[in-house]
């Protein structure tokens, strides 16, 4: 298996709604990666569990600093995006994500992720996003929009 591009944008919302639309946009066959989900993520002492996804949203979406990283992989081995992602920021906002792979035909070619950079800024219409190779998003929103400018900017 070849490296992965990692597309991201971020969008002030907590909306389990938006996670959900955007999942189905870019993802429409997909299976959860996890198994359980314990709040806070990642803690040795569990607060929460969650039985579904879809509770631990509904959860995320109304604590607005609650922090949790939430993976897909993709069941449609013909489309291109590979794994989506939600990250849950502490300062109210999402960054969404997309794995696809950094390349095709054993060869390295950034039209691939180039292409669904742009889809996904015209479908957040928003001009800021960026692609890493196989590394997570920042943290935060501002470090994020920091992140893309410096990016953009170069």
């Amino acid at each position: 298996m070849g490296e992965f591009a990692d597309i991201y944008i971020a969008v002030k919302t907590r909306s389990k709604k938006e996670g959900i639309e955007f999942l189905n946009q870019f993802l429409p066959l997909r299976a959860e990666s996890a198994d359980e989900y314990e709040f806070p993520q990642y803690s040795k002492e569990t607060e929460r569990e969650f039985e579904t996804v879809e509770n631990l949203m509904t959860f995320l979406e109304k604590n607005n600093q609650a922090e949790y990283n939430l993976y897909w992989k993709n069941l449609d081995e013909s489309n291109p995006n590979k794994h989506g992602m939600l990250f849950y920021t502490k300062d109210n906002a999402i960054i969404f994500g997309i794995s696809r792979d950094a390349e095709i035909g054993g060869h390295s070619d950034t039209r691939n992720e180039d292409e669904c950079l742009k889809l996904m800024k015209e479908y957040f219409k928003t001009n800021i996003g960026y692609i890493t190779y196989e590394d997570t998003p920042t943290e935060t929103y501002r470090e994020f929009i920091d992140m893309a400018n410096g990016l953009n900017s170069q």
